[in-house]
């Protein structure tokens, strides 16, 4: 749900948040009031308009206290405290000058009240990178959780709160919404692979690979690790700043033949064995991480393992994967769309649809079964969008991800005959 505002946020929903910003820092010593924090949220939006040099303000902001942090640790798998000798007043332009040093991807402005003062910037934290992989599909762990409130300035406008890693809210423009939902998250995606991941795991089951994992077992674990990868495309895409979108095609019956005469690729693939390239490098994955299993683990041990390995063996796996992972994303570059199968198989790029039918009616899913809909104006849409809501009005089996050039990102299916997209809020 959203709410208009004017140039500050509108009272009724400001307040649910504010309330829940203060139950989680107020039994802190010196801990923040509800007016403080509005002001925070206050100055950090007006943060997010300025320009450092030419650039949009980009920075992450927590609110904790100084003592919240070890003086003797740091990154990859703690964080890495510097204390100013002397706090500096939260303003805009403050946040503005420090955004450069404290780099979006690896540090944090901290902040915290001092007594009647207001909120003071006591220091930068630096966490280092691996809190990337929560949304863009990294291996490694995310080191050590951060557990305190965390404001995203994303984009001028945009701000994000995060209660350590989980997204509680966002400020857009004008408007304010509740936590988005988790593309990644939701049962469709599961259900349209869950064929192709048991016969991928039943092929390989014959002889080379190892009993410590259940064949169920090895196709949830073929599942989570297809979705680091989809994220890490995605959200290189992102990174880059000029969007993109993939279609996923159905594979193996009429279906797939008659949805693919609906795309005009301009750079088309050979179907060999470089193209199941994603395939192979699953395959292997999954049989390195049976071998590091032991007998009878469970699938969060398996995930466990993969996610914390030093094995040289999965590193390795795990370096070509993420090549592969950056060539769909320049793939993605190229205007049109990438087009490839549910194995993962890429048939072309370049890829133009080619469906002469009007769609006029799409629903947003706000819930992830996308039982809960609502209708959604597609005039505002770009070329991107409105093309693979054509796609998948005529071709039911078809998945689309569309991410537009300000980040945002939809993920389009046809659920029973009709075009619904979830959008996706990610950093």
């Amino acid at each position: 749900m959203s709410h208009q505002a004017s140039a500050s946020l509108p009272d009724l929903t400001v307040d649910g948040l504010v309330n829940h910003l203060h139950a989680l820092t107020y039994l802190k010593p010196g801990g923040p009031t509800p007016q403080q924090l509005r002001e925070v949220m206050e100055t950090l939006y007006a943060a997010s308009l300025l320009k450092e040099e030419g650039r949009s303000v980009r920075a992450r902001v927590i609110i904790a206290p100084p003592d919240d942090f070890k003086d003797a640790d740091g990154p990859p798998d703690g964080i890495h405290a510097i204390r100013f000798t002397a706090p500096h007043p939260l303003t805009a332009n403050e946040i503005k000058r420090l955004s450069p040093a404290a780099s979006f991807f690896h540090s944090v402005v901290a902040i915290w009240p001092d007594r009647d003062r207001g909120f003071r910037i006591w220091g930068i934290l630096n966490t280092g990178p691996r809190w990337m992989n929560q949304v863009a599909g990294g291996r490694k762990s995310s080191g050590k959780e951060i557990t305190q409130p965390v404001v995203h300035v994303r984009d001028p406008g945009w701000l994000l709160f995060y209660q350590g890693y989980n997204l509680i809210a966002e400020w857009r423009g004008t408007e304010f919404h509740g936590p988005r939902i988790d593309v990644f998250q939701i049962r469709l995606l599961n259900d349209r692979f869950a064929r192709f991941r048991l016969k991928m795991v039943e092929e390989l089951a014959d002889d080379c690979l190892p009993c410590n994992l259940c064949l169920e077992t090895y196709a949830e674990l073929s599942h989570l690790i297809s979705l680091q990868f989809v994220k890490r495309v995605i959200n290189l895409v992102r990174t880059s700043g000029h969007g993109g979108s993939m279609v996923m095609l159905p594979f193996g019956d009429k279906d797939a033949e008659l949805a693919a005469s609906w795309i005009d690729c301009k750079y088309s693939s050979e179907p060999d064995e470089a193209g199941l390239r994603f395939r192979h490098l699953l395959q292997s994955i999954i049989r390195r991480v049976g071998h590091l299993s032991p007998v009878d683990s469970t699938l969060e041990d398996a995930w466990d393992i993969f996610r914390n390995s030093h094995d040289e063996e999965l590193d390795h796996l795990e370096e070509a994967f993420f090549e592969l992972a950056r060539l769909f994303s320049d793939l993605m570059q190229v205007d049109g769309a990438l087009v490839v199968d549910q194995r993962m198989c890429i048939l072309g790029f370049g890829g133009e649809i080619r469906v002469d039918r009007n769609v006029l009616q799409v629903h947003q899913a706000l819930d992830l079964e996308g039982s809960n809909l609502a209708q959604w104006n597609v005039q505002g849409d770009g070329t991107r969008h409105r093309s693979v809501y054509r796609l998948c009005s005529v071709e039911p089996k078809v998945i689309g991800f569309v991410i537009s050039q300000d980040s945002q990102v939809r993920l389009i299916a046809n659920v029973d005959d009709s075009v619904v997209f979830w959008a996706h809020t990610m950093i």
